[in-house]
């Protein structure tokens, strides 16, 4: 597959008039941010921003899986096509297959473009048989975009770590993730635009309709739309005082947009660092304090020496991570489990997510409390002032090889707000204190005391960690 060079290039729209965003006009000259800490008030806010478009949506992201809310995300930007909104969206390649059928027939409306990103070249089977399939191609195609941007009017915008699906919002009845974003609105989102423009004009993002040809009519994807979603309670359009009343309540602050570049002319070769540089740097910068929330964290050689350093000048350095029970990739897990004993030397505080953390019922659906919790949040603290909220995950895959985007937000409120927040997190009936022995033995210290063994999986778990532990495979982590 050869990239598309001769492409002429599309740009977002100007932001649609102040007067039909009436209550974002006194913040027109701020940027203001939104934690969006609970997944359903996530998902709420994240459609109801797109019944309020006017004029256009631009949508990024990794995943968007055919079930309930990402059912409901697409009825709401075809609804909004219909009533004129054009719509951009663009989406990595890797977990596309089982919901590519009804997602590639969005192309079929004329205000819906829709790419994917550095695509497989044979797209038969679900993800493992695509993946067998090019294997021929694997040096580019292991290289994927694993932002997630949604843009609306050039008013609105969320950024974070959340995917289209529904374990990011807390409504799988398994294994739901605590996550994290926020939305925001401001002068900030001309730059999020031009970020959106980036990728799209990229010459390794590919017309959908170039790749495959639908195979649904409008009734049949309507019909599917319904299916599965007709119970769903969605959310009313929210009103111009509901929207004033959002951003009334959110952090003044100044931000910068970080961002890898796309690929060149080869995407093998053209390794994504700009987000992982700006990560040591402000670590470097870091005085007093640093709290790193990362789902997989497995730090490369120049993140473990940036730590190092950090604590070795009196900086505070704290990481909230998955435990063995909570992580969704035991391959990532026993990653990590290899750098936790020299962390732990090196005087840094380690905390892992009890897969049965007491938030589950805040963080999930309130049927669906007894369900696994995951944690997926990717967001940083420096300091008293900083916070850096994005797509990266703190590992090689995140820092190397994939694509990223993060904002980095200077709001001594919005900072002081979010330790609040993840103070709940690294209790100790929600996640686990990992330390050293004085034989330097780890124990893992919960309500309960201290236990010797990785909790709380099972034997097969750990001795799955073990094994995956003796291949070299980290720098695909």
């Amino acid at each position: 597959m050869q990239p598309q060079v001769d492409r002429a290039p599309e740009f977002a729209l100007d932001p649609a008039p102040i007067a039909q965003w009436a209550g974002l006009q006194e913040h027109t000259q701020n940027d203001v941010f939104v934690p969006m800490n609970v997944g359903q008030a996530a998902l709420s806010w994240r459609l109801r921003t797109l019944q309020a478009a006017t004029r256009s949506i631009d949508l990024q992201t990794f995943i968007w899986q055919d079930d309930t809310s990402g059912r409901a995300l697409t009825r709401e930007i075809i609804t909004a096509a219909d009533r004129g909104v054009k719509v951009r969206v663009l989406l990595d390649d890797s977990f596309l297959a089982h919901a590519e059928p009804a997602l590639r027939a969005l192309s079929e409306h004329p205000l819906v473009s829709y790419r994917i990103y550095n695509p497989m070249v044979n797209r038969v089977g679900g993800s493992e048989l695509r993946e067998l399939q090019n294997l021929d191609d694997f040096s580019r195609i292991n290289h994927r975009m694993h932002n997630k941007l949604l843009l609306v009017d050039g008013r609105v915008a969320i950024v974070g770590g959340r995917n289209q699906a529904d374990e990011y919002f807390g409504y799988r009845s398994d294994h739901n993730f605590r996550d994290f974003e926020v939305i925001l609105t401001g002068p900030i989102t001309r730059s999020l635009a031009g970020v959106f423009d980036l990728y799209w004009n990229d010459p390794w993002t590919f017309p959908i309709e170039d790749l495959a040809d639908s195979e649904l009519t409008r009734p049949e994807i309507d019909a599917w739309l319904e299916e599965g979603v007709a119970t769903f309670d969605h959310p009313e359009p929210a009103s111009q005082e509901e929207w004033k009343a959002l951003f009334a309540a959110g952090h003044l602050g100044t931000v910068e947009v970080i961002v890898d570049t796309p690929a060149g002319e080869d995407p093998s070769v053209d390794f994504p660092i700009q987000l992982a540089s700006a990560y040591i740097d402000l670590i470097e910068a870091a005085e007093q304090d640093l709290l790193l929330v990362s789902a997989y964290f497995i730090p490369t050689p120049e993140l473990t020496q940036a730590l190092e350093r950090a604590v070795d000048r009196g900086v505070v350095v704290r990481i909230l991570t998955n435990s063995l029970g909570s992580n969704n990739h035991v391959t990532a897990h026993a990653a990590y489990a290899q750098h936790r004993p020299a962390l732990l030397r090196a005087g840094v505080d380690l905390y892992e997510l009890r897969a049965d953390a007491s938030t589950r019922a805040m963080y999930t659906f309130k049927s669906l409390e007894n369900g696994i919790l995951g944690l997926h949040a990717k967001l940083a603290l420096f300091d008293d002032c900083c916070l850096l909220v994005g797509s990266s995950n703190l590992d090689p895959r995140s820092l190397r090889l994939n694509t990223e985007i993060g904002v980095l937000v200077d709001s001594p409120s919005l900072n002081q707000h979010l330790r609040q927040l993840l103070a709940v997190d690294l209790l100790p009936a929600n996640a686990w204190r990992v330390t050293l022995t004085d034989g330097d033995n780890i124990v893992w210290t919960g309500p309960g005391g201290e236990i010797e063994t990785s909790p709380p999986a099972s034997f097969f778990m750990r001795s799955e960690s073990w094994f995956f532990g003796l291949l070299p495979i980290e720098d695909q982590m």
